[in-house]
């Protein structure tokens, strides 16, 4: 990482963010790169706080940008309205999903699921392997492990105990989303999410954590032993079943936004997803931090 600028700032001042409905968007930029939907469907790990700032950094390079922010906590419709503000999909020219536990009404889920049929590309942070929990017998219960598997390329299994160290796949370092990010260690300071890549994923980036016990994990596609110490894949892009473009990471602790590694790795993962240029090596990334807790 050649160079890097940290903004400071409280939730406060986070929370008096302009937004219409929920929704904050930008005006066009001179020489814009398209149109970024940012979607929160979350409290969880905070991203009602994190999207828009990653947003107006995003607006620094040239997107336009809306974001979607829930009304109270959408997961498993806790608030009694889901998430609005979905239709706005249907005019972004990518989309950033930070999304847990959803179980969207139906015109809501058709915004998304119309979107993501489409094939247009497609961003995922952290918790959106696990974006849906539908109950076993709804109609859309299979979306509980597909958004996960079909659309970003893994599902849900488990997480370590610990901070996680990150580095780069040396063998993906021309990798353009890794433009920028050296050879150099650095920290997480969330927890390693444990990754089962769909065939044709191409890794990026992997970390460590740890437990204090190894254990048994079963799911219904496959039971995994998992040791006190487990290193995975914790970026990877991937041309999903959908025919999109994909950038995931599972990535996205509110404090990750303030490691100059994680938020240039994000960065460029967005630029790579929308069909843009990345940003030079020695472009200026704007972290930031959050005075939050998960």
């Amino acid at each position: 990482m050649k160079a890097t600028r940290r903004v400071f700032l409280r939730c406060a001042a986070v929370a008096a963010a302009p937004f219409v409905s929920r929704r904050r968007a930008s005006a066009a930029p001179a020489g814009g790169k398209g149109r970024l939907v940012f979607v929160a469907g979350t409290t969880h790990y905070h991203p009602e706080q994190s999207m828009p700032l990653l947003a107006r950094e995003l607006e620094r390079h040239g997107f336009r940008t809306t974001v979607i922010v829930p009304q109270g906590d959408p997961e498993q419709n806790h608030n009694g309205i889901g998430l609005p503000g979905l239709e706005v999909l249907q005019e972004a020219d990518a989309a950033v999903f930070f999304l847990r536990f959803l179980t969207l009404p139906d015109e809501q889920f058709g915004h998304l699921e119309r979107y993501l049929k489409s094939g247009k590309p497609v961003v995922g942070l952290r918790t959106s392997t696990h974006a849906f929990r539908y109950p076993a017998d709804h109609p859309r219960a299979a979306w509980n492990d597909d958004f996960g598997r079909s659309v970003l390329g893994t599902h849900y299994l488990c997480h370590m105990k610990t901070p996680t160290e990150c580095r780069r796949l040396d063998e993906a370092k021309a990798h353009p989303v890794l433009t920028g990010i050296s050879e150099q260690p650095f920290s997480s300071p969330g927890q390693l999410y444990i990754a089962d890549l769909e065939p044709g994923c191409v890794p990026l980036v992997i970390g460590s954590g740890e437990m204090p016990k190894e254990r048994i994990v079963r799911d219904r596609f496959r039971t995994r032993l998992v040791g006190k110490t487990e290193t995975d894949i914790l970026a990877w892009t991937w041309q999903n079943r959908y025919g999109a473009r994909v950038f995931a990471t599972t990535l996205g602790h509110p404090r990750d936004f303030a490691v100059p590694q994680i938020m240039r790795l994000v960065v460029n993962g967005i630029h790579w997803a929308a069909g843009a240029e990345v940003p030079a090596a020695s472009a200026v990334a704007e972290t930031f931090d959050l005075p939050l807790e998960p």
